[in-house]
């Protein structure tokens, strides 16, 4: 698009084979040009140097816009969608945006948003983009309005594109977006306390909130307190303590507060024991007869009662789900880039790309590898459990496999401010998840990952060759 040589009034383009820029100040011209034109109608201040962004509702006009930018050479952009009341407008942006954006860009990231009107949108995002470009609204009356009111918000190119009077389906085939939207959730849906109860009752499910644990004497006392101060409120029947053979005042201080404790490795010793997160979880099922069971981290330092409402309260509300899992704010300090977070050093580097590469249908998932989850017991009980740091990849997949991606769900349960590993505590946990994603994924046979991670080291024209074996091993109960 060529820059605007009229500063009193923006100029529209037919988008065709000739191209022509028309500049008028009379907006019943541009009607009567609108009128007469089958194809794509561009209403733009020009083109200015810099990043742009699209602000996007869906339908015709939305895609016109997508069209416009793609011929115009962008190759990365950025969408902001002001969220729909109605879930068949929903389906009809990411049937007529999201969908062939991914298609017709490099990278596309979109935004949604609740802002009061677009022209909130625009005013808290304009700072940070040289153009702005819009799908037209649904009448050309309702065009120039539109326009004076944007750019009484933002003093960058404002462009609104029209497209071609044509219909449009709501094509639902991006099963991907729809599960994000749908089926990612914040805590605070489910804050109605007396809603919850009443959600529970007709479901009438034992829930047990389970606690694994490992010398957290530091932080235990205050996720217990707060995961009773939610079962006295009746959304939780049991609160247990699953210890891994503390050597600090971790099970003291849980006795204290009179919930039952349980050594794992004491738990159906006649099944023998091992070390791992995995092991201490199969362990769980055995000391409770509930019907829900939910595990939350005893290392979490700014635990809160929404981390448990947030956790239950999809499988209260909806009995299509049957599996949900938490996801955070992570801060987690990072030398070179200050503070992390996204979904995790893991996630990012290792276990989103795996996801992308070989189950494309779980990359909604913005922490897949969070271990706060919950789950009905009879899942739970049908699956392979590793004993090692693959056990929340592994019942991910598994219960994707038993009862499809619709019966889970992810919650947002605010910030988690927990102890970080170092970079080869890291490495450890990456390739014991590796281990097991190479025995569940695509071609995997279970027994057949190798076992040891070797490290080497040179300095100074020495060598030196360090080796951990880690073992895969399985848990089932049938």
């Amino acid at each position: 698009m060529s820059n605007n040589k009229n500063n009193t009034w923006p100029f529209v383009r037919p988008i065709d084979e000739t191209a022509v820029d028309f500049f008028t100040e009379d907006f019943e011209i541009l009607r009567e040009k609108s009128m007469k034109n089958d194809g794509i109608m561009v209403v733009t201040d020009g083109w200015k140097e810099g990043e742009a962004a699209a602000v996007l509702r869906g339908g015709v006009n939305a895609r016109a816009v997508l069209e416009v930018l793609a011929a115009s050479g962008v190759k990365h952009l950025k969408i902001f969608h002001l969220e729909e009341r109605l879930p068949e407008l929903e389906a009809v942006f990411l049937s007529s945006v999201v969908a062939p954006a991914n298609a017709m860009f490099d990278s596309v990231a979109v935004k949604w948003r609740r802002d009061a009107s677009v022209a909130d949108l625009v005013k808290a995002i304009g700072h940070e983009y040289s153009m702005l470009f819009f799908g037209a609204p649904l009448a050309f009356s309702e065009v120039e309005p539109f326009y004076q009111k944007v750019k009484e918000q933002y003093s960058g190119s404002v462009t609104v594109v029209r497209g071609p009077h044509a219909e449009m389906d709501s094509d639902e085939s991006d099963e991907i977006y729809r599960w994000v939207r749908q089926r990612t959730y914040d805590a605070g849906d489910f804050s109605l306390l007396a809603v919850l109860r009443n959600y529970k009752k007709k479901l009438n499910k034992k829930v047990a909130v389970l606690l694994p644990s490992l010398n957290e004497e530091r932080t235990v006392g205050n996720v217990i307190k707060t995961a009773l101060e939610v079962k006295e409120a009746g959304l939780i029947d049991e609160v247990i303590l699953i210890d891994s053979a503390s050597v600090d005042n971790t099970v003291e201080i849980a006795k204290s507060h009179g919930i039952p404790v349980f050594i794992h490795q004491e738990v159906r010793p006649e099944l023998g024991s091992y070390r791992g997160k995995g092991e201490a979880m199969f362990k769980s099922a055995f000391v409770t007869d509930a019907d829900i069971l939910a595990w939350v981290d005893t290392d979490i330092e700014s635990i809160t009662p929404r981390f448990f409402y947030g956790l239950l309260g999809p499988l209260f509300a909806d009995p299509a789900i049957r599996f949900s899992k938490g996801y955070f704010a992570r801060p987690v300090k990072v030398e070179t880039s200050g503070v992390e977070l996204g979904g995790g050093r893991v996630t990012e580097i290792l276990a989103r790309p795996w996801i992308n590469t070989f189950m494309p249908q779980l990359s909604g998932y913005i922490q897949p590898l969070a271990g706060t989850v919950a789950i009905y017991r009879e899942d739970f009980q049908k699956m392979r459990i590793p004993v090692n740091y693959g056990v929340e990849m592994a019942m991910l997949l598994q219960e994707v496999e038993l009862a499809g991606l619709w019966a889970t769900c992810q919650v947002n349960l605010g910030t988690v401010v927990h102890r970080s590993k170092d970079v080869i505590g890291l490495s450890e946990m990456a390739f014991q998840i590796l281990q097991v994603l190479a025995e569940m994924g695509p071609n995997g046979v279970a027994g057949q990952s190798n076992e040891t991670l070797r490290r080497v080291y040179s300095a100074q024209r020495h060598f030196e060759i360090r080796s951990q074996r880690f073992k895969v091993i399985w848990r089932e109960y049938q």
